[in-house]
């Protein structure tokens, strides 16, 4: 039976006596209200009377009742939402545990009064501001998410009108959407200056942007969408607002800009900054976009992983597929060595593409247009791999054909060696992992191929240096160069081996001994002891001889030599040491000993013009160049002081060939400085 009971909304369900103020009427199962002590009502005199035995199939009209919330929350925080939920759950115990023949023929008080609760309440709710429902009221919000799972159950049992599950669906899914944009990641666009630099190709950026108790929430609201037959509206929602914001992200690149159909016809120059631009929004993509976007999937979707996969293979597919057309023009560019680096860098960035295509695809899900992704991006990498192994070809070529047939001047490292090796070091330290997923185990074959075509070179250009001893000192300098280089860089070295890097170190050391054995062990025969006696004694024509020839040749090995040029340091210590070692004793051996054959004449400095501390320090002006010179110069030229550096010039001119020098001589060194000064000069203006 049902009775006609009267209850003040601060004593609803609270297990209190209702007093007669503030009337709200309520129809309720006596079993739902058994525990409270009540008040009877004269049944007789109540002002409105239901049928205590609805059909089933009827649901009672409560559009009708009069609404008795005074302000937006005042009907969630009136009642006991855990006996409510208990009463409803009771219920379906009841229900689960009557026979289908003898099912219930009516719909429970209790049920209509769950229902006018549930009503009332989104009503509530679609009066606060959407984002912000269920923030302020933990405990109601909670009742709430959790009615509607028994709004569904209730549907099921007792046929009910779906009103109000449409209801409260209607306000998760504005809710949902609400809380989607309201994210805090960043919107400015990515400023040029970051875009053109190559090392900062990852933006570290708070993406998505969402709260932790946004996610929390987004993720209860997809569970009882999805659970209430609300799929589709869950992750339209859901597919429809990440990928516009997605998208929002690409456009900070400012890579829209870019006409993808001009590439073939661009010139390389003014393809550069594209690529470099293209390389940090890919890898921004598959490093902080997707990966950031699949956790919060897999967080937001927890309970149904397999419906996020889907969306999120095709917004991988939305987001991938545009960025593939600029790589695969970019490729059909003619293969040149000089753009070696910007190949590599698509390269990677597409293997780091496919990483995240392949790690992100679908398990249980096969689709067969994320699978054409996944080809065309392996297509594309491909396409980028054959490029790079024919800029490989084409730096060998270059080697090979180079016909330059001027020696560098003072036997200096030749421009190729230095471009060549500096080329590889950087390619083999920067993508060593990139060109081992090209070449694979041909890698090391194409390392190997490109040195030992230098060495052919090298031999090649020594041979234009008429002086074997400049000829040894080129050859020493370059192979030292090419050495170090490879010794310097951890991973050509592991390529190139322990036994390559003592081969090479033994040809620098033949050079060195050939080098010395044509220069200073010819200087040597002017100081042995052999001829010097003539019958018995000391022959003072034959020192004169000597020491005349011995200071003629040095000085010309000094003069000419001190032009030449040692750029690696240790090289340049351990050269002037050996030739200290092997000259320095040897002279002052022989002036020791025969010093005394001139004491008293008048042209001792003629014939000893060098004590052994003289040689010494000479020797340590070895293999300078003019590079010390020409800095001076420059650091002059820059000051803009023109009078010092006139003078420095002069000082130059006279301490190299000393005032009593050849006049002719003399002054055609002032010249070539001069030259060198005023081309120093049209350098800096163009500067």
């Amino acid at each position: 039976m049902s009775i006609n009971i009267v209850i003040t909304k601060n004593n609803f369900l609270k297990n209190k006596p209702p007093p007669f103020d503030t009337f709200i009427f309520l129809d309720l199962p006596f079993s739902f209200l058994s525990s409270f002590p009540m008040e009877k009502t004269n049944s007789g005199k109540a002002k409105s009377r239901r049928k205590s035995k609805p059909e089933l199939s009827k649901v009672r009209d409560i559009t009708d009742v009069a609404d008795p919330i005074d302000g937006p929350y005042e009907s969630l925080i009136d009642f006991d939402h855990d006996q409510m939920l208990a009463d409803i759950d009771n219920l379906f115990n009841e229900l689960s545990n009557v026979d289908e023949k003898g099912s219930p023929s009516e719909i429970p008080n209790t049920v209509d009064t769950f229902i006018r609760i549930m009503e009332q309440n989104i009503k509530t709710y679609n009066s606060i501001k959407s984002g912000t429902r269920f923030r302020n009221m933990p405990v109601e919000d909670e009742f709430f998410i959790s009615s509607i799972r028994r709004l569904l159950k209730l549907k099921a049992a007792f046929s009910i009108t779906s009103k109000v599950v449409e209801q409260a669906m209607a306000l998760l899914e504005d809710e949902f959407r609400a809380i989607l944009r309201d994210t805090n990641a960043p919107s400015e666009p990515i400023s040029k200056a970051v875009a053109s630099d190559s090392n900062s190709s990852v933006i570290e950026e708070d993406f998505p942007g969402y709260s932790k108790e946004n996610i929390l929430l987004m993720n209860k609201i997809v569970s009882v969408m999805i659970h209430s037959g609300y799929q589709y509206e869950c992750c339209q929602a859901y597919s429809t607002i990440r990928k516009d914001e997605i998208n929002d992200q690409v456009k900070r690149f400012e890579f829209e800009k870019v006409n993808v159909e001009d590439v073939p016809k661009s010139k390389w120059y003014s393809l550069e900054p594209d690529i470099t631009r293209w390389v940090n929004l890919t890898n921004h993509c598959s490093k902080i976009l997707l990966p950031a976007e699949q956790e919060l999937g897999k967080t937001v979707f927890s309970d149904h992983i397999s419906v996020f996969t889907g969306l999120f293979v095709n917004l991988v597919r939305g987001t991938l597929m545009p960025l593939l057309e600029f790589p695969n023009k970019v490729g059909t560019s003619k293969p040149k060595a000089k753009r070696l680096f910007k190949f590599l860098d698509i390269y990677e960035s597409l293997r780091d593409l496919y990483i995240v295509a392949d790690e992100s695809g679908p398990t249980t899900v096969n689709l067969e247009e994320y699978g054409h992704m996944k080809a065309e991006i392996k297509s594309v990498k491909a396409g980028i791999g054959n490029s790079i192994v024919d800029m490989f070809n084409d730096l060998k070529n270059s080697i090979q054909n180079d016909g330059s047939r001027n020696p560098v001047q003072g036997g200096a490292v030749h421009p190729l060696i230095r471009y060549v090796m500096n080329f590889l070091k950087f390619a083999f330290e920067e993508y060593q992992n990139i060109l081992d997923n090209i070449f694979g185990e041909d890698c090391i074959k194409e390392l190997v191929s490109i040195i030992e075509l230098l060495d052919t070179n090298l031999e090649t250009k020594s041979g234009l240096y008429k002086d074997p001893s400049l000829r040894y000192i080129f050859l020493m300098n370059n192979n030292r160069y090419i050495l170090q280089i490879v010794k310097g860089s951890k991973e050509m070295k592991q390529l190139m081996g322990d036994n390559w890097c003592r081969r090479k170190s033994s040809d620098v050391r033949n050079y060195h001994k050939s080098y010395q054995r044509e220069t200073w062990t010819k200087l040597l025969q002017w100081l042995t002891q052999e001829g010097v006696q003539v019958h018995g004694k000391p022959s003072r024509k034959v020192l004169k001889d000597r020491f005349k020839n011995f200071n003629s040749m040095f000085d010309d090995i000094h003069k000419t030599q001190s032009a030449w040029v040692i750029s690696d340091e240790q090289l340049l210590s351990e050269i002037r040491v050996s030739i200290t070692a092997v000259i320095s004793p040897a002279y002052r051996s022989f002036v020791g000993r025969y010093k005394a054959q001139f004491d008293g004449g008048k042209s001792i400095d003629k014939y000893i013009k060098y004590q052994p501390e003289d040689i010494e320090s000479m020797i340590e002006t070895l293999f300078e160049g003019n590079f010390r010179i020409y800095l001076v110069v420059l650091l002059l030229l820059v000051s803009s002081n023109i009078a010092k550096t006139n003078m420095f010039i002069a000082n130059i001119c006279l301490t190299r060939h000393g005032e009593g020098g050849d006049t002719t001589e003399r002054y055609t060194s002032c010249i070539n400085y001069e030259a060198y000064y005023r081309g120093l000069q049209e350098f800096i203006k163009k500067l």
